[in-house]
C-alpha cells in the first residue's frame, strides 16, 4: 500500500482554516480475548470513530499498544475539544489523561480521517518500536514532524509520562 491509497481508504478530513491540536492517552477497558466484541468489537470502533471524525473535519492518528491508546485530534478546536469530551466520558475508557492541546499553524495529519498505527490490529501504518524513535514498516513516507508526534504517541503507550 502506497500514500495515495492510505489517502484514498481514509475518508478525506474538512477544510484546515482552523487548526487545534489535541493529544490524549487512555486505557482501553474492550476486551481483546473474543469476549464481548473483542478485536472485531474493537473494530467497528475504529471504523465508526474514522467515520464520524471524517464527518466533523477531524484528523489525527491513533496509536495501539496493549490495552493502551494515544491519539492525535487536529482540526477546528470547538470540535476537536468536543470530540475529546465524548472520549473522556465513554465507559470504555479509564485513566483518560490529556497530554497537550494546543493551536497549531497547520496540521500534521491533513490527510488521514484516523489513521491507526501499531503493531497488531492490522494498522494502516505498522511501526516497530526502536530506542531512538520509530522505525516504519510501511512503504510511504512519513515527515520529521508526524514522525515526532508518533513518537511522543508511542512514548504515552507504553508508559514513559505516563502518571495519571
Amino acid at each position: 500500500m502506497d500514500e495515495t491509497t492510505l489517502t484514498k481508504t481514509l475518508p478525506r478530513a474538512g477544510p484546515t482554516e482552523e487548526c487545534y491540536r489535541l493529544i490524549y492517552r487512555s486505557h482501553s477497558l474492550i476486551p481483546t480475548d473474543g469476549s464481548d466484541g473483542g478485536a472485531d468489537g474493537l473494530a467497528a470502533i475504529l471504523r465508526k470513530a474514522r467515520s464520524k471524525n471524517a464527518a466533523l473535519g477531524v484528523t489525527g492518528a491513533l496509536m495501539l499498544y496493549d490495552d493502551w491508546f494515544a491519539q492525535v485530534l487536529e482540526g477546528p478546536r470547538d470540535v476537536v475539544e468536543a470530540l475529546f469530551g465524548t472520549i473522556r466520558a465513554d465507559p470504555r475508557h479509564e485513566s483518560v489523561r490529556l497530554d497537550l492541546a494546543e493551536a497549531v499553524p497547520r496540521r500534521l495529519f491533513e490527510k488521514w480521517a484516523m489513521a491507526i498505527v501499531a503493531e497488531h490490529h492490522q494498522p494502516d501504518l505498522p511501526m516497530v518500536a526502536t530506542t531512538g524513535g520509530l522505525a516504519q514498516c510501511a512503504p510511504w513516507k512519513v515527515t520529521l514532524e508526524q514522525e515526532a508526534v508518533l513518537t511522543r504517541l508511542r512514548d504515552l503507550t507504553r508508559g514513559y509520562g505516563r502518571g495519571s
